[in-house]
């Protein structure tokens, strides 16, 4: 039998078979998916430049009304009742129409009652902005302060003579850009977005009222009029996308293709050239039918040659039509002889191996002993335990913390040393770290050998790759009781404490009361004819009042200083509207413009925080300076913290003084009358700040006016993604209440 090589069999199947069909079904599909993807992005790009105008439409429309507006006659006669008739004409096409003074004052507001009372909002930057350039700005998003939900608007100067006489604006929702996507059947595969000129999301085409206010993927990228990206959306859907730039407004409107969509033809392609493949591989199975036998005929004659060289004698080679076959039992030959010199050799090398093994050994217990040994010796208890509580291994020291040898607590159960009351935290941690967790911690009390109940502090760690019915746990345990012991002293003190402020409040008040009573008296007996007298009848009223005041404040620091501190999850910007609220007419008064930047969400007690916030913006108001005073409050992350800043630009704080000012009763300003109060305020906040466990402090660096830095603890069990930082601003505060 002529003998030919096993790759001319293998490689002629192969070229014969499939190269040419598989490449022809590729070619096939690549044109396919090709053209499928050219339809699909043509009609994005269509749909994009559809949208664009439509909403362009919109907005000139809009603008043409506020221009006519701008003209009207009533607006020169001063007659805004008539402008407001006249206005209100548009209301029936869901068209809000505003008219302010360049102070802010609002003289016509069509969405509220005809003759209802309209405040005096802030100048905000799209109006000035309208103003400077005396050209109508289209604003971006922002919060309205009328109705609390997002919006946009357009803000056009009203110009008489050669000045701005007033501005006039109109509102949009972001719904009506939403129904017009909806209008124009955006839906999937393709997802369209338009956002404002800082890149947040004004509408979206599916899930609108869920991303109004984010911010566009990619929006960096978006450069130039037009052009197209390709990312992932708000969604979480990758796209190929095509954006337009609103020449009017300035806005972005983007619109893209879903991948998965794109792709979906050349899926389907792959799945018709797949179904192609299944066919010539069960040609060439059959084809290879012919392969196999002859390889079996091979195979059972290597198989012989095999045998033999495993029973130790010298292998005959083999004759077959495979030329590579007959090479390898060549191969077989020189190998049986080469077995023969080298079984010494691996005599020899086991009897090393044998020795290495020995002496790994005695360096496996010499290590074992030397842990024993730390275990053994250390005084917290350690455990050696499965998750159903059987204890495999105590050490030594469980004498010393229960009573008990370590033999006798192998035979213990953590049911019946663990007290009742602590059971069920105890086996909760004992089911999840049954479930998988790694670590867990619990304070509990254990039943002494003797009877009596030991605090202890336990830490679990799981083992990993230990079957349950073994030790797979390890418990550190360790002496609890003194601590424990403090702070029972400590809530003691504290309800001590407490039965101060109330015998503070009761039994010295009612001496005080009777001397006032009785000052009173004598002022009134004496009269006109003895003023020296009367007057020293009025100083002894005056410090009875005093000490009242002061009473009364050591009262509240107490109820405050010693309260018990709730946990919970609290939004500081929430916190700083309710203290902002409370102090409302002290900052009208003031004229004080507060600006609240993005504040993030802690843990900790809501009713004190606002109290904090209140005295902290109180101060500010109280030790204003000439100049218009504005308060800022920020934060930045540090660390497991928030820092928080409560600036102002008021008269300041001397650095001598930054300790001082936190102790209670401490006062630098003497003259009541101008500046009144206790000196209590800083104090009550430094006593809040601490309960939460973190620091206050004054900066003393701060060039003009004061400013005052705490910090607060993050929220546990997360990721704070949250806003927080000096970048943002809170956007309520810089949003048009129109």
């Amino acid at each position: 039998m002529k003998e030919r090589s096993l790759a001319i069999y293998l490689a002629a199947f192969a070229a014969a078979l499939t190269v040419p069909l598989l490449l022809l079904a590729a070619f096939l599909t690549w044109r396919f998916a090709e053209a499928e993807n050219r339809q699909l992005r043509a009609g994005a790009l269509q749909l994009t430049e559809t949208v664009a105008a439509e909403i362009d439409r919109l907005l000139t429309s809009r603008l043409a009304i506020l221009r006519a507006l701008a003209t009207s006659p009533a607006i020169d006669a001063g007659d805004f009742a008539r402008f407001d008739a006249q206005a209100r004409e548009f209301s029936s096409l869901g068209i809000d129409i505003r008219l302010r003074r360049m102070d802010g004052q609002l003289l016509v507001d069509t969405a509220t009652p005809q003759g209802s009372p309209l405040p005096q909002w802030p100048v905000i930057e799209p109006m000035e902005s309208a103003v400077a350039q005396r050209e109508p700005v289209f604003s971006d998003l922002f919060v309205s302060r009328g109705t609390g939900t997002y919006a946009v608007a357009i803000f056009l100067p009203v110009i008489r003579g050669d000045e701005v006489a007033f501005v006039v604006s109109t509102t949009f929702s972001p719904d009506v850009f939403a129904r017009i996507m909806a209008d124009f059947r955006v839906a999937a595969p393709y997802y369209a977005s338009l956002a404002d000129r800082t890149g947040l999301i004004i509408a979206r085409s599916s899930r609108h009222s869920e991303t109004v206010g984010r911010s566009l993927p990619a929006f960096a990228s978006l450069t130039g009029s037009s052009g197209g990206w390709r990312g992932v959306n708000p969604e979480g859907v990758e796209v190929s996308a095509f954006y337009s730039r609103s020449p009017a407004s300035g806005w972005f409107l983007a619109l893209g293709v879903e991948v998965a969509a794109l792709n979906r033809s050349l899926w389907n392609s792959l799945a018709w050239m797949l179904a192609v493949a299944a066919g010539l591989i069960g040609i060439a199975t059959a084809v290879a039918s012919l392969i196999v036998r002859r390889l079996a005929r091979a195979s059972t004659a290597m198989t012989d040659a095999a045998a033999a060289m495993e029973r130790g004698q010298l292998t005959v080679v083999p004759r077959t039509g495979v030329a590579e076959v007959n090479r390898v039992g060549e191969a077989f030959g020189r190998a049986s002889v080469k077995l023969h010199l080298q079984a010494s050799a691996l005599a020899r090398a086991n009897r090393d191996l044998e020795q290495r093994v020995e002496e790994r050994s005695r360096e496996l217990r010499a290590s074992e002993d030397r842990y024993r040994l730390l275990a053994e010796n250390v005084r917290d208890m350690i455990l050696l335990r499965n998750v159903e509580g059987r204890i495999f291994y105590a050490s030594p020291s469980s004498h010393r913390l229960l009573g008990y040898t370590a033999e006798e607590m192998t035979g213990l159960r953590p049911a019946d040393v663990v007290h009742h009351d602590d059971w069920k935290r105890v086996d909760a941690v004992n089911r999840a770290i049954g479930e998988g967790r790694e670590l867990g911690f619990s304070v509990h009390r254990l039943r002494h050998k003797e009877g009596h109940w030991v605090w202890i502090q336990a830490a679990y760690s799981r083992i990993d790759g230990v079957g349950p019915d073994e030790p797979n746990i390890i418990v550190v345990v360790r002496d609890d009781t003194e601590r424990q012991e403090q702070e029972t002293k400590l809530r003691q003190t504290n309800e001590a404490l407490r039965q101060f402020s109330a015998i503070v409040s009761h039994d010295l008040q009612a001496p005080l009361r009777h001397i006032n009573m009785f000052s009173d008296m004598l002022k009134l007996k004496v009269g006109d004819g003895d003023p020296e007298a009367a007057g020293y009848a009025a100083n002894i009223m005056a410090s009875v009042e005093r000490m009242q005041r002061l009473i009364r404040s050591l009262i509240a620091y107490t109820q405050v200083a010693y309260a018990l501190v709730k946990r919970e999850d609290v939004d500081l910007a929430a916190v700083v509207g309710e203290a902002m609220a409370v102090l409302d007419a002290d900052i009208t008064e003031a004229g004080a413009a507060i600006k609240v930047f993005n504040l993030p969400r802690v843990d900790g007690d809501g009713e004190l925080l606002t109290r904090l916030f209140q005295n902290l913006i109180g101060n500010a108001l109280k030790y204003r300076s000439e100049e218009p005073l504005v308060v800022k409050i920020r934060a930045r992350p540090a660390g497991r913290m928030w820092e928080i800043s409560v600036e102002d630009n008021g008269i300041g704080i001397d650095p001598l003084y930054g300790e001082r000012i936190f102790e209670i009763f401490r006062r630098l300003h003497r003259d009541e009358r101008r500046y009144p109060g206790l000196g209590l305020g800083l104090a009550l906040c430094r006593r809040i700040v601490e309960s939460h466990g973190g620091e206050i402090w004054l900066d003393k660096d701060w060039p003009k006016g004061a400013r005052f830095q705490f910090t607060l603890p993050r929220q546990r069990g997360r990721k704070d993604l949250s806003a927080g930082g000096d970048d943002g601003p809170f956007r309520t505060e810089a949003s048009d209440r129109g």
